[in-house]
């Protein structure tokens, strides 16, 4: 597997990441607001809470920092190619909402992606 791809793959499960924690967050906000809770409870799970907020934080400034990785590598790309990755990795969108998005179907989609992953990965355009 190519650094490109490698950096990718890492930008699009920094962003699952970062989705896993705000739904566990939002969860846990859901459950203080329940009536009949003591205050002693409350202060725990607002303990909690701030632990996962600050995790919520390292998680984002690691998103930043593979994103960044990620659109340095998709500087070389350009058109629906750069679009499909952008939205696959960096967005982490499923093929089905891109081709959606693109008014393409999801094979052309699936196209685009295996050009643009070629071109990254022999950008001289030579194939080994």
């Amino acid at each position: 597997m190519n650094d490109c791809l490698k950096i990718l793959k890492a930008a699009r499960e920094a962003e699952f990441e970062i989705q896993a924690e705000l739904e566990h967050i939002e969860r846990l906000h859901k459950i203080l607001r329940l009536p009949s809770r003591s205050a002693e409870y409350a202060a725990r799970m607002a303990e909690k809470l701030a632990v996962l907020e600050r995790q919520l934080n390292e998680c984002v400034d690691n998103a930043c920092d593979r994103k960044r990785e990620a659109l340095v590598c998709l500087s070389a790309l350009t058109g629906n190619e750069r679009t499909v990755l952008y939205r696959y990795y960096i967005l982490g969108e499923d093929w089905r909402k891109i081709s959606d998005a693109m008014y393409m179907s999801e094979r052309c989609v699936f196209n685009i992606r295996k050009r643009a992953l070629d071109k990254l990965n022999y950008p001289t355009g030579f194939s080994a």
